[in-house]
């Protein structure tokens, strides 16, 4: 008996319980989880909040500067606690948080968004497409090296990011036709 599926991808459609107040994009690097997010905070009235740029605020250093002198697991610790803090505070209603490459692959921040009812959504592409997104100018990626590496590293985390609440097939998509797919999908319209 064949899968329902969601869309373009090919993993079981899973549907929120209720109409979220707030909702998270996830994704590899490239995805486009900033720019959706931004466009798609505008369309709903909404805020947007980019969890990296939140940690960078508070750290006084960029993400790259964070994993140089501090490393990797120092980064996601804080990134861990940062959204803890959002996701607590009573001015969450409103928001679209854009989590970083690597924040979905926790098991505790998925479950933290999955108890807190901020539905996850997946922003999906081909590696080598990510990969190029990734090549413009003034993108400082502190684990982008060669694509071979980038899709290795994307091949590993695509099943964390599978179990977001739903996925978005993004590649050779305009903005507006990926947020309106996700505001349709998520029950947000009128």
């Amino acid at each position: 008996m064949p899968q329902k599926t969601d869309g373009p991808s090919s993993h079981p459609a899973r549907t929120p319980r209720r109409i979220p107040v707030a909702l998270s994009l996830v994704g590899f690097m490239g995805a486009g989880k900033t720019t959706v997010g931004q466009a798609l905070a505008a369309k709903l009235g909404w805020r947007f909040m980019d969890l990296d740029e939140v940690i960078q605020s508070r750290e006084r250093r960029t993400v790259a500067e964070i994993f140089e002198q501090s490393g990797e697991n120092a980064f996601r610790n804080l990134e861990r606690q940062l959204l803890r803090e959002i996701i607590a505070t009573p001015t969450l209603a409103g928001t679209v948080l854009s989590l970083g490459g690597g924040a979905f692959i926790d098991n505790t921040n998925q479950s933290l968004l999955r108890e807190n009812e901020v539905p996850a959504v997946f922003l999906d592409a081909p590696a080598e497409e990510l990969f190029r997104r990734c090549q413009r100018p003034g993108i400082d990626r502190p684990l982008l090296s060669d694509l071979g590496g980038f899709s290795e590293l994307y091949e590993r985390r695509r099943p964390a990011y599978l179990n977001a609440a739903l996925s978005v097939q993004t590649a050779g998509r305009e903005i507006a036709s990926i947020v309106d797919e996700i505001i349709t999908r998520l029950g947000l319209g009128d």
